[in-house]
């Protein structure tokens, strides 16, 4: 198994790696909208999205991986009914035709207290 870290993204505190990678499996653990430096989530739900993707953009690419080896996301979000609509169309600009399989699950509680995060993925891709 090998770790996997990116500066360009937020890392977890604790001995939480950013992902894992074994046997030509990405493991991408609990990623939020944090910015990589200042973990701060931004105010607007689309600019978290934004910032969401790029974080799972850049830790696939210190995986030598890309976003159309994504095979599967779990989704977290603080208000399902309120924020899919949106996430369904960020997810649309940056998958494009590729579509991994998924779920969602709508939980009040995630993250770090303070942090407000309205999103949360974990990601798995494939590139044996």
């Amino acid at each position: 198994m090998r770790i996997i870290h990116t500066d360009d993204a937020p890392s977890h505190v604790g001995p939480v790696p950013q992902a894992v990678e074994a046997g030509g499996w990405i493991h991408v653990s609990a990623l939020f909208g944090a910015t990589p430096r200042e973990r701060e989530i931004p105010p607007d739900a689309r600019a978290e999205l934004e910032q969401l993707f790029g974080n799972l953009v850049a830790i696939l690419a210190a995986a030598g991986a890309g976003l159309t080896d994504v095979v599967r996301v779990g989704i977290v979000m603080r208000d399902l009914q309120r924020d899919r609509p949106l996430f369904n169309q960020v997810w649309a600009e940056r998958f494009g035709d590729h579509r991994p399989a998924r779920s969602a699950i709508e939980s009040p509680a995630f993250g770090r207290a303070g942090e407000n995060a309205r999103f949360m993925i974990e990601v798995a891709a494939y590139r044996g």
